[in-house]
């Protein structure tokens, strides 16, 4: 197995590619801390996994980031692996009815040959654009500024989930492309740092994949999603999670610093 004796921690581990990453690990030999903010599907998702441990916790509460990391080092003495995947679209279902009531729009302008020009720069408020930063870009840091201490001893890989929002131009709410474009940018210069104590940083930048909260936008978003892409389909999670352990392995090992997006094609480097 891959990640024999190797243990690791990942967020955003309730559903989605999360969930499916911590599977995987598992099933390549790796002790997994699954973390994410509802508690009760994540018990649910792993109640019957005795290779994995389940925190229910913030993170883009420093604190609670550290008390989690502390329990990895009380309990395993080391940390392997790191795979940031917990991330948010908008900062609450209001808001993201109110993006799929814009998107909508667009999709039926594009059909009817009309022109429509989204404004969702005058519907951002501060609470919205900090909340998306606090979790999909500063929770990252602090997860990684936590685990890089553990791993300077025995070296060790950090995955980072960016998006193709962060990497092309899209309308729409600006603080989801922020959050993720500067993950990449981050994922580079702690990449750098990292290098001697031979800890690999990389970053994922998937387009659509079939989750709960892609489906949730409807079909029409979907195909219009998919319109971008040469490969004409979604990626499910189990997917992305091959890719997830691949970089978390030594089958990587000269990887870091780098992006890799699955993306159908959508961004091609």
């Amino acid at each position: 197995m891959k990640l024999a004796d190797k243990v690791a921690v990942v967020t955003g581990a309730a559903s989605g590619m999360g969930r499916a990453a911590v599977e995987e690990l598992v099933r390549n030999g790796a002790t997994v801390y699954a973390i994410d903010l509802r508690e009760e599907p994540l018990l649910q998702a792993f109640e019957s996994e005795a290779s994995v441990r389940t925190i229910a916790l913030d993170i883009s509460d420093s604190s609670s980031v550290s008390r989690a990391l502390r329990r990895v080092e009380d309990e395993q003495s080391r940390l392997d692996v790191l795979i940031n995947a917990a991330g948010v679209s908008t900062p609450n279902s209001e808001k993201q009815r109110w993006v799929d009531e814009i998107n909508h729009e667009m999709i039926n302008a594009a059909k009817e040959g009309r022109e429509y020009h989204p404004d969702f720069l005058s519907g951002i408020t501060d609470d919205d654009f900090r909340r998306v930063i606090d979790i999909n870009l500063n929770g990252t840091f602090f997860m990684i500024r936590e685990a890089a201490s553990l791993m300077k001893e025995t070296g060790g890989s950090i995955v980072n989930f960016a998006s193709v929002a962060g990497l092309m131009g899209l309308p729409m709410p600006a603080y989801y492309p922020a959050s993720k474009a500067a993950i990449v940018g981050m994922t580079k210069a702690i990449a750098a740092e990292l290098a001697p104590f031979d800890i690999r940083v990389n970053a994922l930048a998937p387009a659509g994949i079939n989750t709960a909260m892609f489906a949730a936008s409807g079909d029409e978003h979907m195909d219009a999603l998919l319109a971008l892409q040469p490969l004409k389909r979604v990626a499910e999670p189990e997917e992305i999670a091959k890719t997830v352990l691949f970089l978390a392995s030594e089958e990587s090992g000269h990887y870091t610093g780098q992006t890799l997006s699955p993306s159908g094609g959508a961004v091609m480097m």
